[in-house]
């Protein structure tokens, strides 16, 4: 008996090993830095470790996982022209794909991982979390506890009344139209650059304050559009303030759960453990894919009411933006809604992140393709292109 529990044991740590052996070859092969760092050649690693990281709240899973059904078809040959000729196997490997997901009628057609990625990777998404703020606002809108959208962001939260930002509506906030002067071009030097490094490599670094540190002149709020990650942190204050919860506590019971989710989720905060809300939510690629298609199917998803549709459609319809976010209009080749780019083609659009980061939603199709990439280059318009003739082209490919 005791040559047998010593077996048993040796069995088990054997075991063990084997599996931390696993995890640790393929994060040789795959580096993750120690701590978050913009400069680091090891994107792959960092950006499915970045829960680990970076300070983080945690989005419970679902109590009842759902996962979507599937309709497997191999699109590898689907090909699409955006300057040369590509097929999906060729965009994988010229834009550092780690993993790709592409849905059609709530059915996962295709999904693919390079780079040793896995289905339980927690890919981050950088901006392209800004519109999972916005989902957020949204159902807190739905509910009464934000009473109108053109309520200045003082009605809700009292952490920020120093700030030139308090003023502002909320409507304005999701638009990025504040009329606070605010630059975030991709250079060292922009107030973007100074205000995330502070709140994010900051040891006890505090939103509200940092907030309550920005004091400019507002000019011609909500006529004109201009990008500012930290118009994104102010709805997170606004969102804290309004329901009264953590935000990852109410992302998962106004989110997570009724979708379904299969993983838990991690959403970065500041060193006071406040969601920080412009960027650092990672989630698995399925659960990404999920929230696509509540949003497709106008805010429903397994017989479940998440969000309305009057809010979807104020929020990402480009018929329904004002002059200066219509498309071509807040940039060139997109328009701008509430934290969302929209697509010349009336509900279609984009969640969008820094270094390749997507979930692209077509209502008319019901299709939603979820891309998490490690390309080196932070800002790639080519990169955004090749991904909005993909998605074209496996729509047209699967009707």
């Amino acid at each position: 008996m005791k040559k047998l529990t010593c077996a048993l044991l040796v069995l088990l740590n054997f075991s063990a090993q084997a599996q931390f052996i696993e995890r640790e070859d393929r994060d040789k092969r795959y580096p993750v830095p120690a701590t978050w760092d913009r400069g680091s050649i090891h994107k792959i690693g960092m950006f499915t470790h970045m829960g680990e990281i970076t300070r983080t709240c945690v989005v419970a899973k679902s109590s009842q996982p759902i996962p979507l059904q599937r309709a497997p078809r191999d699109l590898s040959d689907v090909n699409y022209k955006a300057i040369f000729n590509y097929t999906l196997k060729e965009h994988l490997e010229k834009n550092y794909v780690m993993g790709l997901t592409f849905v059609r009628d709530g059915k996962i057609v295709d999904q693919r991982y390079q780079y040793e990625r896995r289905a339980d990777d927690l890919f981050t998404s950088f901006s392209a979390g800004k519109s999972i703020i916005s989902v957020l606002i949204g159902i807190a809108f739905d509910e009464g506890l934000i009473k109108s959208l053109d309520d200045p962001a003082s009605k809700y939260t009292n952490r920020i009344n120093d700030s030139s930002y308090s003023k502002v509506k909320i409507k304005s906030l999701l638009r990025m139209s504040s009329g606070v002067p605010y630059s975030e071009p991709d250079t060292g030097i922009s107030d973007a650059h100074y205000f995330d490094e502070v709140i994010r490599l900051g040891r006890d670094s505090n939103l509200a304050q940092e907030l309550n540190k920005w004091r400019r002149n507002i000019y011609d709020e909500g006529r004109k559009f201009n990008y500012a990650s930290i118009e994104t942190a102010v709805l997170a204050e606004v969102l804290r303030g309004a329901t009264g919860k953590n935000i990852c506590q109410y992302a998962q019971e106004k989110l997570w759960e009724p979708i379904g989710a299969e993983f838990d989720a991690r959403m970065e905060t500041d060193g006071q453990g406040n969601v920080i809300g412009y960027s650092g939510f990672n989630a698995v690629q399925t659960d990404y894919a999920k929230v696509g298609v509540m949003l497709a199917n106008n805010g429903e998803i397994n017989g479940k009411r998440v969000l309305s549709t009057e809010y979807i459609d104020q929020a990402t319809n480009i018929e329904r933006q004002p002059e200066g976010f219509r498309f071509n209009q807040a940039q060139k080749g997109v328009g701008y809604g509430y934290q969302f780019w929209l697509l010349q083609k009336p509900g279609r659009y984009l969640m969008s992140g820094s270094y390749g980061q997507y979930v692209g939603i077509d209502r008319d199709t019901k299709s939603v393709i979820v891309i998490h990439t490690a390309d080196p280059v932070r800002v790639n318009n080519i990169r955004g292109l090749r991904t909005v003739r993909l998605f074209q082209s496996l729509i047209d490919a699967t009707n």
